[in-house]
């Protein structure tokens, strides 16, 4: 069995929930996890090297370095995704070559590779159309770190798992997929395994598994409703179901009256163009 523990947005530097004595996030705030959960294989879905929640002053790159060195120097494999922040500083050529000098680290940002006996497909920051539009055969879960407004592209990429970073943390079944999205790691992650995909986001702890109904522990009902449907007025699983359909209905309705249709669900203008395009283009 392949137990998977993801995390994203690594947030070097700020204060760590529940440590003692205001320690700071630093390398062993991660390791503690990975001892804890003993994963085969560690999934960064951007944002490792560098990202805005950060606030250590250091350089979180080579921090970045040292987190996969010890991971990697156990055995267990580290698959990466870079995020939009990552290479802010010009330093993101750095992972790429430890990743290429060891056979355990699996730089994936816009290909697809196998680790663990799992096929991860890669997709960075302002690559979602182009790889979904592209994609050449079946992943078993896809790495992304894809503003909210770009992720419907993901739904459309073959594969029955989605990881993704940057923001809007949630967990769901969306278009038949397992969606998981993080935000600022440690205090988000997730540990995927067969059958079993469990959510944390602070002290709440979510578990779903295929068939069977969500079950949360220490979750206040709005954060639990955040985190399960999406915090925008239509529920995410909706709107993605609805803008996934208005890809066919554009030809037979034409797209001002279902771009109009879209807006009236609440779905952003923002989102809608992404994925249809603006009114009066083609």
């Amino acid at each position: 069995m392949t137990r998977i523990l993801a995390f994203s947005d690594l947030t070097w530097g700020t204060r760590e929930r529940g440590a003692p004595g205001g320690k700071k996030v630093d390398t062993d705030s991660f390791l503690r996890l990975v001892g804890e959960i003993n994963p085969a294989l560690v999934v960064f879905a951007g944002d490792g090297a560098y990202d805005r929640c950060s606030r250590s002053g250091l350089d979180e790159t080579e921090l970045f370095l040292g987190l996969l060195h010890e991971i990697t120097s156990a055995g267990r494999h580290c698959v990466i995704v870079e995020g939009n922040n990552d290479d802010k500083m010009g330093t993101y050529a750095r992972v790429r070559e430890a990743a290429e000098a060891s056979p355990f680290l699996h730089e994936i940002s816009g290909k697809a590779e196998t680790a663990c006996g799992i096929r991860f497909l890669g997709v960075p920051t302002g690559k979602e159309k182009r790889m979904a539009r592209s994609a050449e055969g079946p992943a078993d879960i896809v790495v992304a770190h894809a503003p909210l407004a770009d992720r419907i592209w993901l739904f459309d990429l073959p594969a029955p798992c989605i990881v993704t970073g940057h923001y809007g943390m949630m967990v769901s079944v969306v278009a038949g997929k397992a969606y998981i999205a993080l935000d600022c790691s440690p205090a988000s992650y997730a540990v995927i395994e067969p059958g079993r995909i469990e959510y944390v986001a602070g002290p709440c702890r979510i578990v779903m598994r295929p068939g069977e109904e969500i079950t949360a522990t220490e979750c206040d009902p709005a954060l639990l409703r955040d985190l399960t449907t999406g915090r925008g007025p239509l529920p995410f699983r909706d709107e993605a179901e609805a803008l996934r359909r208005a890809r066919q209905d554009v030809a037979t309705e034409g797209r001002d009256e279902v771009f109009l249709r879209l807006l009236g669900m609440g779905i952003r203008k923002t989102h809608i163009e992404r994925y249809l395009g603006k009114r009066g283009h083609r």
